[in-house]
């Protein structure tokens, strides 16, 4: 009874939302308690019955059943899956037999112990021969993505893989036609093995890799992918040597690494955003080296319009004397993003706290952004009313504008 109860409160508060239904659970006698509930379930549309179990996880929509004689089937139908699993792959795989023959458009399959072969299998499986359209999965432990070579998918637009280890993925590699309306791909701890293993996804549109180890040749990175409009790279504890980029329709592009890769591209005419942060630990000695990989990294982006530099960049960037002109001719926002500012993971030199790294900020805003009336500068501080980090800008721009 508590269970139905939990269940009705759960559900009154999705169909309120609605302004379609009001349930009430009046209490009986003190000897027990008894769930009494106006059964006006049977009078919503379909579509909204599915649209309401679709934002359940999967044993929560089984159990409605008991909340209404005609909900007892429609869980089958329902066009979202949610399953969240903690060692009990039975429930999955019955959920799974159970379920009617309809069109898939989404499923999320998050499992906090060991997954095994077999129910990943299972479940990928069955979302492709369902035509799914995105498909996330989340495990803890998985040895090997169950996604092979001949797997093939034309309705699929959008793939998340998470791991909480690193993972193989044999499909990462280029193919024709496999997942050919691919847009959205994002990878977490996806072991990379091919030079080139994006190529197959002629239509892919946003990709983001995190963590991924790169076990290619000499560490490189190529993205082929003509379509390419967002690209994020997160890197911790490991170096990506080079990188080259076929992307001509590339807008966004995001780095975090332990390192500045060299960085070769057919050009990207239409980049609007650069994104560059360092979470790695550089020794003294190679700071120089440090800051001319950083350097040669602006190069190719020389295109965008937007600029956001974290901490531990700005500290390297002004470490030595940078000559000549903006690498970013078109540039009309720079972002200076202070918010998570830690000494721990800045470069060794003078500029240890905060404010003496505040004071070098118009020397590095006069560089990097081209001298335009719609050009401006933001910092972004812990916290933005800081008077005293106000107090310092302030006083660093008062004296450039005197000296110039």
């Amino acid at each position: 009874m508590l269970r139905i109860k939990e269940q009705a409160e759960q559900l009154k508060k999705m169909l309120e939302q609605h302004k379609v239904l009001e349930i009430s659970l009046p209490l009986c006698d003190s000897e027990r308690e008894t769930v009494a509930m106006v059964d006006r379930l049977s009078d919503l549309p379909e579509s909204l019955q599915l649209r309401i179990l679709s934002r359940l996880d999967a044993r929560q929509a089984v159990q409605t059943l008991a909340l209404s004689k005609s909900w007892v089937s429609s869980w089958t139908c329902i066009p979202v899956l949610n399953f969240t699993c903690d060692g009990l792959d039975a429930f999955v795989v019955n959920a799974l037999s159970r379920r009617q023959s309809v069109k898939l458009d989404k499923l999320t399959f998050k499992h906090t112990g060991t997954c095994g072969d077999i129910i990943s299998e299972k479940v990928f499986d069955y979302a492709f021969s369902h035509g799914v359209e995105e498909l996330e999965a989340k495990l803890q432990y998985i040895n090997s993505w169950p996604i092979g070579l001949h797997t093939s998918s034309d309705s699929l637009t959008s793939l998340k893989l998470f791991s909480g280890n690193s993972a193989n993925c044999s499909f990462l590699e280029p193919r024709s036609g496999s997942f050919k309306n691919l847009t959205n791909l994002y990878l977490r701890e996806v072991i990379i093995t091919n030079l080139d293993p994006f190529s197959g996804f002629p239509a892919l549109d946003k990709l983001r890799l995190d963590f991924c180890p790169l076990r290619t040749k000499g560490n490189a990175l190529n993205v082929h992918a003509p379509r390419l409009s967002e690209f994020a790279i997160l890197y911790y504890k490991q170096y990506v040597n080079r990188c080259e980029f076929t992307t001509p329709k590339l807008r966004y592009f995001e780095w975090q690494g332990c390192n500045f890769p060299k960085l070769t591209c057919g050009g990207l005419p239409v980049l609007e955003t650069v994104v560059i942060d360092y979470n790695g630990h550089c020794r003294q000695e190679q700071e120089r080296m440090m800051f001319d990989d950083l350097l040669m990294l602006f190069n190719p982006l020389q295109n965008a319009r937007s600029l956001t530099l974290f901490s531990p960049v700005v500290h390297l960037l002004t470490q030595f004397p940078v000559n000549g002109c903006s690498p970013f001719w078109k540039l009309k926002r720079l972002k200076l993003d202070f918010i998570s500012f830690r000494n721990d993971n800045l470069f060794k030199g003078p500029c240890r706290l905060l404010m003496d790294l505040l004071e070098l900020v118009p020397g590095l805003e006069a560089y990097l952004l081209p001298k335009s009336d719609d050009a401006n500068c933001s910092v972004m501080v812990i916290n933005e009313i800081n008077p005293e980090a106000r107090a310092v800008l302030k006083a660093a721009f008062a004296r450039r504008k005197a000296i110039q």
